[in-house]
């Protein structure tokens, strides 16, 4: 006779719902692996991409020390030298420039009227202020009137003075005006 034994245990309601996710368990991990596996090589080019622009830079960047020595090795010859201490003193100069003839030229003008014109100009050190001489010669007494009115209202001078004037004589209609007078300048300090 034989007898015949199945060992084998029934299976339970665990073990049949751990089988029948097994396979989308496999699916899943497949998946997700595939997607690390993309993603790794992606990260791996990117790596690859840096690190060669980085070395490029590297290099430019020794091109550019290499040609900074060459040009410090330049610098350092006597007569380098004495030229760059030489611009440093004269922008040294430039930049402790105060006045400008021109920027004077351009307060005034705007207060000469078009029958007065600029016969002379003297600037002069008075202490610490500046001091402007104008000789004006104007068509009429009316015209030389309005160069000193504009003189006294503008913000850049003040203090104006009549020195000298000569008017025209009776009888002499088409005769120039002429006038002497001194402003303090405010426009700019004296060096």
């Amino acid at each position: 006779m034989k007898i015949t034994l199945n060992l084998a245990t029934m299976p339970g309601a665990r073990a049949r719902y751990a089988l029948a996710w097994t396979v989308p368990t496999i699916v899943i991990g497949v998946a997700a692996l595939v997607l690390l596996s993309v993603a790794g090589a992606r990260n791996f080019r990117e790596y690859r991409a840096v690190r060669r622009s980085v070395a490029e830079l590297q290099q430019v960047e020794a091109q550019v020390r290499e040609q900074e020595m060459a040009l410090r090795r330049d610098l350092e010859r006597p007569q380098l030298r004495d030229m760059y201490r030489q611009t440093q003193f004269v922008n040294a100069l430039i930049g402790r420039k105060q006045f400008s003839v021109s920027g004077l030229f351009e307060k005034v003008t705007p207060l000469l009227p078009a029958e007065v014109r600029l016969s002379g100009l003297t600037l002069t050190h008075a202490g610490k202020d500046l001091e402007v001489r104008f000789a004006v010669v104007g068509s009429s007494e009316e015209a030389v009137e309005k160069f000193l009115a504009n003189l006294e209202d503008s913000r850049d001078f003040a203090d104006v003075a009549i020195l000298n004037q000569g008017f025209a004589q009776e009888g002499a209609e088409h005769e120039p005006v002429s006038i002497s007078c001194s402003a303090r300048y405010l426009g700019v300090s004296p060096p």
